[in-house]
């Protein structure tokens, strides 16, 4: 069974799924692939800076949800 819940609330984004971890691990890399073209044709990066940019903005709410 998978479940995903998302919430949006002005830029910030907050996603809770339930699921087995290799799933939930394919849907993470796919929308950070996602996320990762989108930042490349809108701020007109490579799309090696924009998946650094998306590993770096990932490696941050990490750290927010370990406090």
């Amino acid at each position: 069974m998978k479940v995903i819940f998302a919430t949006l609330k002005g830029e910030k984004a907050k996603v809770k799924a339930i699921g087995k971890t290799l799933n939930l691990m394919t849907l993470l890399v796919a929308i950070s692939k996602c996320l990762a073209e989108r930042i490349s044709a809108k701020k007109g990066v490579s799309m090696k800076e924009a998946e650094e940019i998306v590993v770096d903005c990932i490696k941050d709410g990490i750290k927010t949800v370990k406090e």
